[in-house]
C-alpha cells in the first residue's frame, strides 16, 4: 500500500506489548500500520489469533478516526477484510438485487 488514504488508528497503550515498533497514542496512516502488522505475521505467524482478527487491526487494540473512499473496483457497501476476498461483480449484483429500504434511491 502506497498512498495514505486518508484514515488514521493509534495504538491502544493497553496492548503495546503486541506492537513492540508502534507508538501508543501516535496516531498513524492505516496503510502503515498494516504494513507493519503484516510484517510481523509474516516473521511470526503464530501471533495472527492474537494481533488480527475479522480486521487486519484490531479495534479493540486501535482507535481510529478519519474516512478514506473504497479502492476502486471494490463494493462500496462493504468495509471489512473478511469482504475483500468477495467476488466484486458478484457483491454489486447482490446488492442490485438486495431489496432497498423506503426513501433510498
Amino acid at each position: 500500500m502506497s498512498e495514505n488514504r486518508g484514515r488514521e488508528a493509534r495504538l491502544r497503550p493497553e496492548f503495546d506489548y503486541l506492537y513492540p515498533d508502534v507508538e501508543p497514542g501516535t496516531w498513524y496512516p492505516v496503510e502503515d500500520l498494516i504494513s507493519r502488522v503484516v510484517t510481523m505475521l509474516y516473521g511470526d505467524r503464530s501471533r495472527a489469533g492474537v494481533i488480527t482478527g475479522e480486521r487486519l487491526l484490531r479495534d479493540d487494540h486501535f482507535e481510529f478516526r478519519g474516512s478514506s473512499p473504497r479502492p476502486t473496483g471494490l463494493p462500496p457497501d462493504l468495509s471489512r477484510l473478511s469482504d475483500a476476498s468477495a467476488d466484486p461483480a458478484r457483491a454489486r449484483r447482490e446488492a442490485e438485487t438486495r431489496p432497498r429500504k423506503p426513501g433510498t434511491s
